[in-house]
């Protein structure tokens, strides 16, 4: 199951199902071959894990609709030239170490290799088409695929999505896209009623803010981004069993108000 997450809204954005054993830029591209892929979608921003690094497709797909791509460099990749860019000092940019315009030897656009220095010590590379942000930024936007991992462990771990319904392409594809408009309307669902109490989920806040200060468990989010992650993609499973045993009651505001809230605010 090929997923695609919307750093933007927290959530599930679409989905692509194939039950032969392939290589994930061959899903991408079947994927890319509908006419409704988010991949056709102009001015995007691509955060994809390494095994996305397809040069010549991303190239093409700058070049016709605009499309930026973020993503950690692999050891496997030639680079035939290197061409130093200046680093602003400012805040934003703190642990930078190179920023750098490149040539591949299997692309002929240029693209942009950042060395970065995480507050953990750890030294990563990113590799990019965009030329217009700031470097930091760039690894900033890099470690958003964290809120991804933490929602797709909703899919797999409490959606248990490893026990297909059916062996057919077509039921599994219906199960996964079941999985995702679930979870799109109990988070959703929660939004809305947590924010008219005046509750957050403190807990998953709690861990949120341990991530970013730990030394040995948690993530290289640089320090200056840690404020603008006051929520969580993450759906608790306390939330999930809740509506799991009153699946077959009548729904109504009632049983949520009566049932929902203190659930919720024992849990936090």
């Amino acid at each position: 199951m090929l997923s695609f997450y919307e750093v933007r809204l927290g959530c599930i954005a679409d989905v692509h199902v194939e039950t032969r054993s392939r290589h994930e830029m061959r899903l991408l591209r079947d994927y890319d071959a509908s006419e409704s892929a988010l991949t056709r979608h102009r001015q995007a921003l691509w955060l994809v894990d390494r095994a996305f690094i397809d040069a010549a497709f991303w190239n093409r797909k700058k070049k016709h609709a605009g499309i930026t791509i973020i993503t950690r460099m692999k050891s496997s990749l030639r680079v035939d030239s290197t061409e130093d860019r200046p680093v602003p000092e400012v805040p934003v940019n703190e642990g930078v170490v190179k920023d750098l315009r490149i040539t591949l030897r299997s692309s002929r656009a240029p693209w942009r290799l950042i060395t970065y220095h995480t507050r953990r010590g750890h030294q990563v590379e990113f590799l990019t088409n965009e030329f217009a942000l700031a470097p930091g930024l760039i690894a900033f936007l890099s470690s958003r695929r964290w809120e991804e991992e933490k929602c797709f462990d909703t899919g797999k771990n409490d959606f248990s999505l490893a026990k297909a319904w059916g062996a057919s392409p077509v039921a599994i594809a219906n199960q996964a896209r079941l999985a995702m408009v679930t979870s799109l309307l109990v988070a959703l669902f929660v939004h809305r009623k947590m924010g008219a109490h005046g509750v957050a989920d403190e807990k998953a806040l709690r861990k949120q803010d341990q991530r970013q200060t730990a030394d040995t468990d948690g993530t290289d989010r640089p320090d200056w981004s840690a404020a603008l992650f006051r929520y969580t993609s993450k759906v608790s499973r306390q939330v999930l069993r809740f509506f799991k045993h009153c699946f077959h009651q009548p729904a109504s505001q009632t049983l949520y108000d009566r049932h929902l809230r203190p659930l919720l605010l024992a849990y936090l």
